[in-house]
């Protein structure tokens, strides 16, 4: 006689993988290509601010040399051009550093009378002020300054 009763629940069973089961193989694939693509855009928006940093310094360079125009003597000049790179990097200060001087101008044909040119230099400090963090991978791809240089005949 054959027993027909219900046994006991045994142990649930393993799920038992077949070879060619590839669940789960798109997330595996999206973990390691999101990481390079993340990359990849960080290193595209950190190339953008650094070249919109140069706009933005060589915009002040060339607006400075150009506020000095008409001015009478080498003191106004630099003072008058000094302001205006001020005015126009203002809420950075401390990242940038301006170097405005004045010499004859170079390649005026005839030098008389004697022409006097203002030269505007700045140097944003990239290394330790820049605009977006460096990210791990990129930081030695990125410039320690951004130099930019204006010079203008203003008398």
């Amino acid at each position: 006689m054959r027993d027909t009763r219900p046994t006991a629940p045994t142990a649930p069973s393993r799920r038992r993988y077949r070879r060619g089961d590839e669940s789960g193989a798109a997330l595996v694939e999206f973990a390691l290509v999101i990481g390079l693509f993340m990359l990849v855009l960080y290193g595209l928006i950190s190339y953008g601010m650094i070249m919109a940093t140069k706009q933005r310094v060589t915009n002040a360079a060339s607006e400075a040399a150009r506020s000095a125009v008409g001015e009478a003597n080498d003191a106004d000049a630099i003072t008058v051009a000094t302001a205006r790179v001020n005015s126009l990097l203002s809420g950075s200060a401390g990242k940038y550093t301006p170097v405005v001087t004045t010499e004859p101008c170079a390649g005026v044909i005839p030098p008389s009378p004697p022409t006097s040119c203002v030269k505007v230099k700045i140097t944003w400090d990239w290394k330790n002020h820049p605009v977006v963090p460096p990210a791990p991978l990129l930081s030695g791809l990125t410039p320690d300054n951004i130099i930019s240089e204006a010079q203008v005949q203003y008398k």
